[in-house]
């Protein structure tokens, strides 16, 4: 193998190394991503169901003052 040959494969295992690292960083943003919106989606069904008892509890009040 000559001396060119070898210093472009070292450039492409260097190259092959960085594109790895990006993928894994990239892979661990992906995860952190899905956490923050099953984070956000269970924040919605909670406001949601609080909404909907206050609702209930508040037409209930109404409903007994107009008796």
């Amino acid at each position: 193998m000559t001396e060119q040959e070898r210093q472009c494969l070292l450039r492409l295992e260097e190259k092959l190394d960085h594109i790895h690292k990006d993928v894994e960083k990239n892979a661990k943003e992906i995860s952190d991503l899905k956490a923050q919106v099953n984070m956000g989606k269970g924040a919605v069904k909670a406001l949601v169901w609080v909404g909907s008892i206050l609702t209930i509890l508040f037409g209930i009040f109404n409903w007994g003052m107009n008796k």
